[in-house]
């Protein structure tokens, strides 16, 4: 059986990893002061924060050897291994502001990940998190209806997701871990677009007495802002 870290290996679209997210940049401040980026792949979406915020300084932690070397191109630091193997190692209230974008899935315990975040963070500090949703209407058709969980190369159903969340779970975990969620939204780049999906999705929401479901039917990833309290 393969690890987590051999999943990601073998992925070998460059897209996977030099890909970034907008809506993380957009969330950031003018001088943010220092961040760590869990997850950080090339370094794609450090060099854009470096370039547009300011930051005092931007570190990553990178699983995949050869990614992470790209990282380095670009951040001031990159530490190479599982965030579950660095974490610990790092200083108490030493940064302002940890990303997890589309990492924090990845990880064997998500909890424990949160509570060192939430040590290392200063008493002012902020975490922003981009996380699949797996309340998304194409999870449930494929699980109801076709009665089948299949993983893939990329998306909610990626096959190096270990741990999956809904809009609530996320929210639960957070507050539980010692944060306050600030911000929560749809990703606006990979909602459900198409009319099928919203149409049903509107359906679905009705019939089980949930209108405000439908927000999450059509929803392929959260974006959070939250601080510790």
């Amino acid at each position: 059986m393969d690890s987590i870290k051999e999943i990601h290996n073998k992925k070998i679209s460059d897209s996977y990893f030099s890909f970034y997210n907008k809506e993380i940049v957009n969330l950031l401040p003018e001088n943010p002061g220092v961040i760590l980026d869990i997850g950080c792949a090339t370094g794609t979406l450090g060099a854009r924060i470096i370039e547009q915020k300011k930051p005092i300084q931007y570190d990553g932690i990178e699983i995949v050897q050869h990614i992470a070397y790209e990282a380095k191109k670009y951040l001031n630091k990159v530490y190479v291994g599982e965030a579950e193997e660095w974490l610990p190692k790092l200083p108490s209230k030493s940064y302002n502001w940890i990303i997890l974008a589309d990492s924090l899935e990845h990880t064997v315990n998500p909890w424990n990940v949160l509570a060192e975040v939430y040590r290392i963070l200063d008493d002012k500090g902020k975490v922003l998190i981009s996380i699949p949703n797996v309340r998304n209407l194409g999870v449930i058709t494929d699980l109801l209806v076709k009665g089948i969980w299949k993983y893939r190369d990329f998306g909610i159903m990626d096959q190096g997701h270990l741990r999956f969340f809904t809009k609530k779970s996320i929210v639960e975990m957070l507050e539980q871990s010692g944060f306050s969620v600030k911000t929560l939204y749809s990703d606006p780049r990979n909602r459900w677009k198409k009319f099928p999906g919203r149409f049903f999705s509107r359906i679905i929401s009705l019939a089980i007495f949930q209108p405000k479901a439908y927000e999450e039917l059509i929803t392929v990833q959260w974006v959070i802002k939250a601080e510790k309290i």
